[in-house]
C-alpha cells in the first residue's frame, strides 16, 4: 500500500510539473463535470456501494451491544412507541445498554434511533446508516467544491471514504452516522446563512445543532460551541435579534424531545433512561475523573460484570494529572484511524494543508480539534476513536488541500490554492488531483478487502449462532444461553425484540433449573432448548442435566 500511495503522489507531481504546458482541452470538460449535480449523485452512490460491500452482508446483523441497543430502539420507534412493556421475568432478558424493567427500551439518547426507525419500518435497519454515510460523502464533496474546487473535493472524498475510520465504523449501527450528518449539514447551512443571511438557513443550523445534542450530547456540545460563537458574533454585529429568537425556538423545540422521551420511558421528564440504566448497572459510566465506586442498584449478570471490568479500567486511570498523556494517546490512535490505511504518508499532507486554511476550513478543523478536547472529560479507551468520527471529513479535506498546495510548488502559478485568483478549477489542475485520487483508490481497495474480512470475522460467532437458531423448527421455542467463563463481554447471544410475544424463538439466559422452570411455566407452549457456548451447539433442554 505504501507503493500505491507513493504512486498517487507521483501522479499528482507529474501532472503539476507539466501544468505549464499548453492545454489539450481548454473547454475543461472534467471541471464542468465535477460541478454538476450528477457528480454529487455519483459520490453518494459510490459511497453507498463501497460501504455496503465493506459491511459484507445484504442485511447485516448488529454485532456489539451498542449496535443491538440502537437497532432495538429503532424497531420500537417504528412501532409508534417510545418503550414497550417489560418481558416476562425480566432477569432472563438482561442485555447491556437495554432497560428490561420497568419498561423495555434502550438507554441511549433517541436522536439516532429515531432516524434509524425509517429503515426499521421497511425491515432493513442497514438502510439509514448507509444513506447517512453516503450523504456525509455528498456533503463533503459539495462543501469542499465550494471552498476549493471540484478536483480538491473529489480527492477529499476518496481520502475520506478509504480511511480506516470510515471503512471500519461507517458500515455499523453506531450513532456517529447521525451526528456526522448533523455536523456536515450544519456547516453547510452556516456557510449558506453567512453568505445570504436568509433566516431559513439559520433555522437549519439550529435544527442540526439540536438534533446532534439529542443523539450524542457531548458531541453536540463540541459542535455547538464554535457554531454559537460565530452566530452570536454576526447577530450582535448586525442586530438580527429576530433571527436569533426563531433559531433558539427551533433548537428548544428539538431539545424538547428529551423530556418527552424521558416521561414516556421512565415516567419522569427529569430522569432519562440513560440515568436509570447507569444507576442500575453502570454507576461508574459518567463524565468526570477517577472511578465512581457507587455499587449498581441492580444485581448484574456475569457477562455484564466482565463488561464493567473492561469499561471501568479506563475510569480508574482517567485523572487530571494524566490528561496530557491521555490526549497524546488518543491523538496517536486518531492519526492511525484516519491515515493508517496509507501507512501514515497522507498525514504529512494534512500538516501541509494547514497552510491553505481560510475561514471556513479553519472553522471545520478547529471544531474537529475541539471534539477531541471535549471528550477529555470522559474516560474512554484510547484505541476507541469512534468518538471522533465527525472530524474525519475535515481532516480529509485538509489532506487534499495539502496535496494541492504541494503540487503548486511544482507547477505554475505558485499561488494560494484556495485563492479565487488561483485557477485550481482549471483543467490542468483538476486532472492532476483527480488522477491522483484515482490512483489512491488502489491502496484503498486493498484496505477495503482487509476491513471487509474483519467485519465478517467480527460477526462469525453470532452468524453461527443464528444458523443454530434457524435449525429449530418448533412453532414456538425458548433457548437458554449458557455462556463460558471466557465469553466476549462486548457481544451477546441473549437478545430482546420489539415484539417478544410474537417472536417465534426467545433467546434468554440460562439461570439454572429452578429459575428456568419459572419461565418455562410462563410459556408452556414453547419447546425448551439449551445453547452451550463451550460446545457450540444447541440441544433439547434436559432439566436433569441443568445445574
Amino acid at each position: 500500500m505504501i507503493t500505491l500511495t507513493l504512486a498517487a503522489i507521483l501522479v499528482v507531481a507529474l501532472f503539476a510539473h507539466f501544468s505549464g504546458q499548453p492545454e489539450a482541452d481548454e473547454r475543461g470538460m472534467l471541471v464542468r463535470a465535477l460541478e454538476t449535480r450528477a457528480a454529487v449523485v455519483v459520490v453518494f452512490a459510490t459511497t453507498f456501494v463501497v460501504l455496503w460491500y465493506s459491511w459484507a452482508a445484504w442485511n447485516p446483523i448488529a454485532v456489539v451491544h451498542d449496535e443491538m441497543a440502537y437497532v432495538l430502539q429503532a424497531q420500537i420507534f417504528a412501532r409508534g412507541r417510545w418503550a414497550l412493556p417489560s418481558p416476562p421475568l425480566p432477569a432472563f432478558w438482561e442485555q447491556p445498554h437495554v432497560l428490561v424493567e420497568p419498561v423495555l427500551a434502550a438507554k441511549y439518547f433517541p436522536g439516532h434511533a429515531l432516524v434509524m426507525s425509517l429503515g426499521a419500518l421497511v425491515g432493513w435497519p442497514a438502510l439509514m446508516p448507509l444513506v447517512m454515510q453516503s450523504s456525509i460523502a455528498a456533503l463533503l464533496f459539495v462543501l469542499a467544491r465550494r471552498v476549493a474546487s471540484g478536483g480538491v473535493a473529489f480527492l477529499a472524498c476518496i481520502i475520506w471514504l478509504f480511511s480506516l475510520m470510515v471503512l471500519v465504523f461507517g458500515p455499523t449501527y453506531f450513532s456517529e452516522s447521525t451526528t456526522t450528518i448533523c455536523w456536515m449539514a450544519g456547516w453547510y447551512a452556516l456557510l449558506a446563512w453567512r453568505t445570504t443571511r436568509t433566516r431559513s438557513w439559520l433555522l437549519a443550523v439550529a435544527f442540526c445543532t439540536g438534533w446532534c445534542a439529542i443523539a450524542r450530547p457531548l458531541t453536540g456540545l463540541a459542535f455547538a460551541i464554535p457554531i454559537g460563537v460565530v452566530v452570536l458574533r454576526d447577530i450582535v454585529a448586525e442586530r438580527r435579534w429576530k433571527d436569533l429568537f426563531f433559531a433558539i425556538a427551533v433548537g428548544v423545540a428539538v431539545m424538547a424531545i428529551l423530556p418527552l422521551w424521558s416521561v414516556l420511558t421512565t415516567g419522569d421528564w427529569r430522569v432519562t433512561p440513560w440515568t436509570v440504566y447507569t444507576r442500575m448497572y453502570m454507576p461508574y459510566d459518567v463524565p468526570g475523573f477517577g472511578m465512581n465506586t457507587t455499587p449498581p442498584t441492580h444485581t448484574i449478570t456475569s457477562d455484564l460484570a466482565r463488561l464493567n471490568d473492561a469499561y471501568s479500567s479506563a475510569h480508574k486511570t482517567h485523572v487530571p494529572s494524566a490528561l496530557l498523556a491521555t490526549l497524546g494517546a488518543r491523538t496517536s490512535h486518531l492519526i492511525f484511524s484516519v491515515w493508517g490505511g496509507t501507512s501514515g504518508i497522507l498525514a504529512v499532507f494534512a500538516l501541509l494543508g494547514l497552510r491553505t486554511l481560510v475561514s471556513a476550513t479553519a472553522f471545520a478543523v478547529a471544531s474537529s480539534v475541539l471534539l477531541l478536547v471535549v471528550y477529555l472529560v470522559y474516560a474512554t479507551p484510547a484505541p476507541w476513536t469512534l468518538y471522533y468520527y465527525e472530524s474525519v471529513p475535515a481532516y480529509a479535506l485538509l489532506t487534499a488541500a495539502g496535496m494541492a498546495w504541494a503540487a503548486s510548488l511544482i507547477g505554475r502559478p505558485r499561488l494560494h490554492p484556495f485563492s479565487r485568483s488561483f485557477a485550481w478549477s482549471s483543467p490542468r489542475w483538476t486532472r492532476a488531483l483527480v488522477a491522483g485520487a484515482l490512483v489512491l483508490v488502489l491502496p484503498g481497495l486493498v484496505t477495503l478487502q482487509l476491513i471487509r474480512g474483519r467485519h465478517i470475522g467480527e460477526r462469525k460467532a453470532l452468524t453461527a449462532f443464528n444458523r443454530l437458531l434457524a435449525s429449530i423448527h418448533d412453532p414456538r421455542a425458548v433457548v437458554f444461553v449458557r455462556y463460558t467463563a471466557t465469553h466476549d463481554p462486548h457481544k451477546s447471544f441473549v437478545r430482546n425484540t420489539a415484539d417478544p410475544q410474537a417472536e417465534r424463538i426467545w433467546v434468554v439466559y440460562d439461570r439454572g433449573e429452578r429459575e428456568n422452570a419459572r419461565l418455562r411455566a410462563r410459556a408452556p407452549d414453547r419447546t425448551a432448548y439449551l445453547f452451550d457456548e463451550s460446545m457450540g451447539r444447541i440441544y433439547q433442554y434436559d432439566p436433569s442435566g441443568v445445574k
